[in-house]
């Protein structure tokens, strides 16, 4: 089948193959799909979350939600992009519309747009929140000064890099127009080596972010098991950098492919399954004090009377006074005290063993 009269595909395609503007070849519902089921997961578990810093721990933090919004944003622009040629051979896509596929992809208001968010600005500012969600987490538990630095410190990094590359990719050429128009003479950074640099920079923290509990909750004097799954479920937040670890090998696996509008599905669909991934792990600690709130009498969460004497230096090592008899069972994010009640002589034995 001969291409339409008229027709301009983005790229010439291989020798011997036909383009087919009409009926072409598609892994676009691959990318919608990935768009609409992360947010169908993620969005009960955060309003979860709300829930229990609202009417269960009766406290709320900035970092509660923020995430979400850049993840759907990134979701919306993901399904858009499919509208200008994401998932079709290059020689498939038109040159108008591959046009606009790159433009979408960096502007935050593309020429002749109404208003289209760039997918750099809400994959970083995503992944920002998220990481801050997670160490913000970590720094109201623990009282060690140099755990305290070095979790700021990692936020600091991540704070810069995620919003420099939020912005940088706004500017690659110059002319700006060189990106998508490669008609125009013009000078373009390593769009690449970009990529790669911001992924890697997402692995290291991710791995500092999961190896952080372990250097928190190790040294305390509480059961074993107790401990491994206290730190397992902090260690949560962590468990993205597989995800990112896949990510940057699809970037490095499609970095000399001419084929862009194709093989950049997978990069995107790898992008919001990181976020998504961010999301739920960032929820995951946070949700323990609904579990107990709904089901406060499970056995696996009841405890004998030593388990609860040693769980007191486990909460008072997150900064939070737990007075003598006060239940550390309670529906709190790892130690949160409830209400007091007055020491009698069997907890002072207790707190003296």
């Amino acid at each position: 089948m001969s291409p339409p009269d008229g027709f301009a595909g983005a790229a010439l395609p291989p020798p011997g193959v036909t383009p087919n503007p009409e009926h072409p070849e598609s892994i676009a519902w691959q990318l919608i799909l990935s768009s609409c089921l992360g947010p169908a997961v993620t969005i009960p578990i955060v309003t979860l979350r709300l829930y229990t810093a609202a009417h269960v721990l009766k406290r709320y933090h900035l970092d509660d939600c923020k995430f979400q919004v850049f993840a759907v944003a990134n979701s919306v622009l993901s399904i858009y992009q499919t509208k200008n040629g994401a998932g079709m051979h290059i020689w498939d896509v038109s040159q108008a519309q591959f046009q606009q596929f790159m433009k979408a992809s960096t502007q935050l208001k593309p020429h002749n747009q109404d208003g289209s968010i760039g997918g750099s600005l809400t994959y970083n500012l995503g992944t920002l929140f998220i990481k801050a969600s997670i160490l913000c987490y970590y720094t109201r538990f623990s009282i060690d000064r140099a755990l305290r630095l070095v979790t700021y410190g990692v936020l600091m990094i991540a704070v810069g890099y995620s919003i420099a590359n939020a912005f940088i990719f706004a500017y690659l050429c110059r002319p700006m127009a060189a990106y998508w128009d490669f008609s125009i003479q013009g000078t373009c950074l390593d769009v690449t080596a970009a990529y790669i640099a911001t992924s890697a920079l997402n692995v290291a923290t991710d791995i500092i972010i999961l190896l952080l509990p372990i250097w928190m909750l190790w040294p305390l004097r509480v059961p074993p098991l107790k401990k491994f799954y206290v730190t397992l479920i902090l260690m949560a937040g962590g468990f993205v950098c597989g995800v990112s670890i896949v990510r940057l090998r699809a970037i490095l696996a499609g970095a000399t492919d001419p084929d862009i509008s194709w093989h950049y599905v997978t990069n995107l669909i790898w992008c919001l399954t990181e976020m998504y991934t961010g999301i739920i792990c960032a929820c995951l600690p946070c949700l323990k004090a609904f579990v107990v709130h709904v089901f406060p009498n499970s056995p696996f969460f009841r405890e004998d009377s030593e388990t609860k004497s040693r769980a007191t230096s486990l909460a008072l090592s997150f900064n939070h006074v737990v007075a003598p008899g006060a239940r550390t069972d309670s529906p709190s994010s790892w130690g949160q005290a409830t209400q007091q009640t007055p020491a009698t002589a069997s907890d002072g034995k207790a707190l003296r063993r």
